[in-house]
């Protein structure tokens, strides 16, 4: 399931198209006729870029996780400290689940429910590189003293959960918001609220600085 060594305009198309209908039918199952038709390409063309469907809803969640990784990698390298770094990588997730809705559903389907090799490369792409950042920011800010010792894993799950929550179903936002509608700003309040919680969980007793 290696990538193809070109990047050619049909694959980008047959991507976009892919991710299109999961965002306007608020679901992973879509079909590859689906996709090729949106595409204006044939079936064909989804096994000789992609191997398959499998192959290609990896390709999707690789590419946006290389855009996720790369913000996470630029905050490790600030010079922020740890709870500015865990309030705007909360932020800066929320904000990649609204830019992608379906990728944590897709993330998840592919390490639950698809081969060992995707599982794997999903883990290796995404899972460890995130739970690895998190570990050094949450380590950084116990050394420091303004964090609590806690279990990072652990953390990170609860992270990730809350970062998705609101993305996982409009049928869900409609019973308990009013709305199956996502705006910037109710991604943005969402946003601010999250990383505000999971900031002040982690702090250490006595300490109380405000985020900036």
């Amino acid at each position: 399931m290696s990538e193809p060594r070109t990047k050619t305009p049909t694959r980008q198309k047959i991507i976009d198209a892919a991710r299109e209908l999961m965002v306007e039918q608020d679901s992973l199952e879509i079909s590859i006729s689906e996709i090729t038709r949106k595409a204006g390409t044939n079936i064909a063309s989804v096994s000789y870029h992609f191997g398959g469907r499998e192959g290609l809803m990896v390709s999707i969640a690789r590419a946006d996780a290389d855009f996720a990784i790369g913000e996470l990698d630029r905050l490790l390298a600030s010079g922020m400290s740890p709870p500015d770094k865990i309030a705007h990588h909360v932020t800066g997730m929320v904000r990649a689940y609204f830019r992608r809705p379906y990728l944590h559903r897709l993330l998840q389907k592919l390490i639950r429910e698809g081969s060992r090799e995707a599982a794997t490369l999903v883990t290796g792409f995404f899972s460890i590189p995130v739970a690895d950042a998190r570990r050094t920011i949450i380590e950084e800010g116990v050394a420091q003293g303004l964090f609590r010792p806690v279990d990072t894993n652990l953390v990170g799950y609860a992270i990730e959960g809350a970062c998705a929550n609101i993305f996982t179903s409009a049928a869900s936002r409609r019973a308990l918001l009013g709305s199956g509608d996502l705006d910037q700003a109710l991604v943005e309040r969402f946003a601010a609220s999250t990383a505000e919680l999971v900031v002040r969980g982690l702090l250490a007793p006595g300490v109380d600085r405000p985020l900036s």
